[in-house]
């Protein structure tokens, strides 16, 4: 009976004694997949494929699904199986505005709860990324720094509603295939470097202008998405 029972519940997605439920831990898994774009934008694949990489029923999985349907991070093609969603440019400037809003607001309240202890290792670091011909791995490392920057900033400003909208829109624009030239990349370190360096000032309305012009120089770049 006690085998029977566990059974069930992870057919059903229920959760074990202590664990968490299956539906969850698809969820999070699947999701996961499509942020890092393990699962890239546009692919499509079926519930019983996702089940048997993740080692489960098709039931939990297909609860996560609807989940990530409700997210706008996927969609259910009839006889098909599940569409990463793949934004279109409108919507990344739609993205982009809603940014331009939340994230310059973000900025200048940050600027005056943030210490140097908090921004002391972004200094270094930008200046480590700062060469004439970047590798793929020091556009990796750019982007990564710059997401800490964000991040660093919208922890800083304190708003958790604020912070969970973010959280949904850089869902749908982190794995997005951003091709980045050279002049592309030195331009986004420099916008960086000033939010940085008018955080490190505690001077809130520079920073909100400093926010306000990288996210419009993103805007104004899509046409490098690939």
């Amino acid at each position: 009976m006690y085998r029977t029972t566990r059974a069930k519940a992870r057919a059903s997605g229920r959760r074990d004694s202590g664990s968490v439920p299956l539906a969850t831990r698809a969820y999070e898994a699947i999701k996961r997949d499509i942020t890092t774009a393990r699962l890239a934008p546009g692919s499509l694949i079926g519930e019983e494929e996702l089940a048997r990489r993740l080692g489960m029923s098709r039931t939990p999985v297909r609860e996560a699904v609807t989940r990530l349907e409700h997210e706008n991070l996927v969609r259910r093609i009839p006889q098909r199986g599940v569409l990463v969603a793949k934004p279109s440019i409108a919507d990344v400037i739609d993205i982009c505005e809603v940014r331009a809003l939340l994230e310059c607001h973000a900025a200048r309240v940050a600027a005056a709860k943030l210490h140097e202890s908090d921004l002391s290792k972004f200094d270094e670091q930008f200046d480590a990324l700062d060469v004439p011909d970047p590798t793929e791995d020091d556009v990796r490392r750019g982007t990564q720094l710059g997401r800490e920057l964000h991040s660093l900033i919208l922890d800083a400003a304190g708003n958790r509603q604020l912070s969970a909208i973010m959280s949904r829109l850089m869902d749908v624009i982190n794995p997005l295939p951003f091709t980045l030239t050279p002049d592309r990349y030195r331009d986004t370190l420099n916008e960086h470097r000033a939010i940085f360096w008018a955080l490190r000032a505690r001077d809130g309305e520079a920073a909100a202008v400093a926010m306000g012009r990288h996210i419009d120089a993103v805007r104004q770049n899509l046409h490098f998405l690939r």
